[in-house]
């Protein structure tokens, strides 16, 4: 048997540690994979719970979208604000969001144009107040604002116009929508149980 030099059993030595290194680095330890995907399926986790928190946030603040061309309800609003006082007729003229509003105050009445972006300016001031219509307004219970929506409700369509009327002793409020299949329509509603009717159309029974 032949002695194995010095130099020889060194080298020797350094081959079988440095594969045994290798084997140690590349066999992970039995919790290295439990540890990565745990981390992975937290970081999925928060991931989700911040989408679900942003989306909950977004639904809260969303605006409601609008329900149709609602111009009038502002623009009674404006006029009311730049005269000071409680609108009881309207009417859109020209048929382009530009609406003219009649808003009383006390013993006078002011006639507010307001534009389509809503802007309202006065446009003749203290002018003398209808007896009828400060009686009608004495009378109603419910604003003018009101009338129309009960008449929207009964009539399909969009406001042309609107105001206090007088017939047999009794105020009503007198609303026109404009519907898609009929031109025009009279809505009469009553100024304290706002009431909405439709009126009958005088032209069709002549027809009939």
């Amino acid at each position: 048997m032949k002695n194995i030099g010095r130099p020889a059993l060194i080298a020797l030595t350094a081959a079988l540690a440095v594969g045994v290194s290798a084997c140690g680095e590349s066999d992970p330890a039995p919790g290295d994979d439990a540890t990565t995907t745990s981390s992975a399926a937290q970081t999925s986790d928060e991931t989700s719970a911040d989408q679900t928190s942003s989306d909950d946030a977004t639904s809260e603040t969303a605006p409601a979208s609008s329900s149709g061309s609602d111009t009038w309800h502002a623009a009674i609003e404006a006029a009311e604000q730049e005269a000071d006082g409680t609108a009881y007729e309207i009417d859109d003229q020209d048929d382009d969001e530009t609406w003219e509003v009649d808003v009383a105050k006390g013993k006078t009445s002011s006639e507010v144009q307001v534009a389509a972006d809503g802007t309202a300016r006065v446009e003749d001031a203290d002018d003398d107040l209808d007896d009828d219509d400060r009686a009608g307004l004495a009378a109603a219970k419910i604003t003018l604002v009101e009338a129309i929506e009960a008449a929207l409700e009964e009539a399909d369509g969009s406001l042309d116009d609107a105001e206090l009327e007088k017939e047999d002793g009794q105020h009503f409020w007198q609303v026109t929508v404009d519907t898609a299949d009929r031109n025009e329509v009279e809505v009469r509603v009553d100024v304290t149980s706002g009431k909405a009717t439709v009126e009958q159309d005088d032209d069709n029974d002549d027809d009939s």
